[in-house]
Formats: C-alpha cells, sequence, structure tokens
C-alpha cells in the first residue's frame, strides 16, 4: 500500500473532526458520557460519546468540566505550596497539583510562568536566593492578612462594647424614669412604644420589689408593734403584784 494511497485515508478520517472552542452541546455530551462510564479509555470516548474531537476529550475533562475544579485565581497560601513544591520537585507539574485540590497541572504551570519564571530568567541570583526571596514575600503577604483579621476582630470587639454601653444607657435612663414616677398610679406602655415592652418588662421587675420590700417592712413594724405591747402588759403585771 502506497504512502498517498494512506496519506489519503488518514485525511478521509480527519475531515469529520471538529477544531476550535467546544460547543456547549459537546461539553453536556462529554459529561454525560463520564457521568455513566467514568474516567479513562479516552481514545475511544469522542467516538462512544458522539464527539467528533480527535483526543482533547481528557484535556477538555481535566482543564474545564471536572466538577471538582476550583475556580479564581490562584491564593497567597496555594501560592506558597507551589513555590515550595517547584524547589523539591522542579517542573513535575502533575506532581505538583495532587498537592492542590482543584487544581490542574497546566493551570500551575501557567501560573508558574507567568509570576515566577520571568522573574528568575531576569534576576542574576542564585535559584536559592529567588526562591527565598519568593517565599519571604509569601511570609510577608501571610503577616498583612493576620493583621487584618486582627483589626477586624478588635473593631468587632470595639462595637460589641460601644452596644452594651447604649444597652446599659438606655436600661438606667428607663430606670430613673421609673423611680420619678408613682408605683400605684403609673400606666404601664403599650407595645406600640418603641421601648414599651422592655420598660413593661422592667416595671413588672420593679413593682414586684417594691411589693415585697413593703410586706418585709410591715412584718418588721408590726412585729415590733407586738413586742412592745407585750413588754407592756408584762410591767403592767409587774407593777400590779408589787401593790
Amino acid at each position: 500500500m502506497g504512502a498517498e494511497h494512506m496519506m489519503g485515508i488518514w485525511g478521509a478520517m480527519e475531515e469529520g473532526w471538529r477544531k476550535g472552542p467546544w460547543t456547549a452541546e459537546e461539553d453536556r455530551l462529554l459529561i454525560e458520557y463520564v457521568k455513566l462510564h467514568g474516567e479513562g479509555r479516552w481514545n475511544n470516548v469522542a467516538k462512544l460519546a458522539g464527539l467528533k474531537r480527535n483526543g482533547k476529550c481528557r484535556l477538555r475533562w481535566v482543564n474545564y468540566l471536572r466538577p471538582d475544579l476550583k475556580r479564581g485565581q490562584i491564593t497567597p497560601h496555594e501560592e506558597r505550596i507551589i513555590l515550595e513544591l517547584h524547589a523539591r520537585w522542579g517542573n513535575r507539574w502533575s506532581t505538583i497539583a495532587r498537592s492542590l485540590p482543584g487544581r490542574t497541572d497546566n493551570e500551575i504551570k501557567n501560573y508558574w510562568r507567568t509570576h515566577f519564571k520571568k522573574k528568575t530568567k531576569s534576576s542574576s541570583d542564585s535559584p536559592e536566593k529567588t526562591r527565598a526571596r519568593l517565599l519571604r514575600r509569601q511570609q510577608f503577604h501571610l503577616q498583612q492578612q493576620l493583621q487584618q483579621q486582627q483589626q477586624q476582630q478588635q473593631q468587632q470587639q470595639q462595637q460589641h462594647q460601644q452596644d452594651q454601653i447604649i444597652d446599659m444607657t438606655r436600661i438606667m435612663s428607663l430606670l430613673d424614669e421609673s423611680e420619678n414616677r408613682s408605683a400605684p398610679g403609673f400606666e404601664y406602655p403599650t407595645g406600640a412604644d418603641e421601648h414599651g415592652i422592655l420598660l413593661h418588662s422592667m416595671m413588672n421587675e420593679y413593682a414586684a420589689v417594691a411589693e415585697a420590700q413593703t410586706r418585709v417592712f410591715c412584718g418588721t413594724v408590726c412585729g415590733t408593734w407586738m413586742i412592745s405591747m407585750e413588754v407592756i402588759t408584762s410591767q403592767k403585771e409587774i407593777i400590779t403584784s408589787t401593790i
């Protein structure tokens, strides 16, 4: 079989393959296939899933369609891990990606080349000094994050203290108002008043305390009067017996 004949066969096979950006329908077919059959056997996926793609199904799934992919920019914490692992493993991106769930080896490689490779080339420092400088930058970012968290906590504590002071001021004001009014003739506020419910509860407690204090006072006075009467009676009996 001649070379021209073989080229004709391959050309006929490649005529049906699609190129360019993936469509939403192609993504849907690939996702449904992986859900049913799992990952693997990527050479047959295009044919079995009804896709006219030549060997791009695995890359499309791994880099774009996996449900566990992590979206968004690389975080400072992830950047620190990339720096540490690259110092250990070099350009073994798939090995580094295992320590960063949701990130692909291609994404990590592109991030490294964009953010660090140019700086390493343009610098006359050794790789060790370059990594040390990058690690110092990471530590600086972490310190900034810790300072921001501490400031937020302090602001929350200050706000909480201010709220407590305001609540205590309102309570003391309501107590002053209640003391300036006579308890028997005081009309309790209704729920329509903004402070009515709180004041109503406080006045109930105040009235209960006042009633208890009155009972104690009356009991003390009555007890003292009875003791006094007993003393007077006993004195009368003593005087009568002596006469």
